[in-house]
């Protein structure tokens, strides 16, 4: 009887651990936004992924910063 118990406890553990890893986060109660959803954006120098709000835009292209927006911007003529 005492092996019946055992095993029963065992087997509600393991179905008790289970279901806390694969509960969900909560969402976030402060209003901000989650950052792996924000819309991303690649840099017309160097390729690299940044979010479309922190980006420099010239001509409808996207910049990690401002030497990289210099860089590509028309010389003089």
């Amino acid at each position: 009887m005492s092996r019946i118990l055992f095993f029963l406890l065992l087997a509600l553990a393991i179905y008790l651990a289970w279901r806390f890893v694969q509960r969900k986060p909560l969402p976030r109660q402060d209003g901000e936004s989650d950052p792996l959803r924000l819309p991303m954006v690649s840099c017309a120098t160097c390729g690299l992924h940044i979010p479309r709000e922190e980006a420099l835009v010239q001509d409808e292209r996207y910049f990690c910063c401002e030497e990289h927006r210099r860089a590509m911007a028309p010389g003089p003529e």
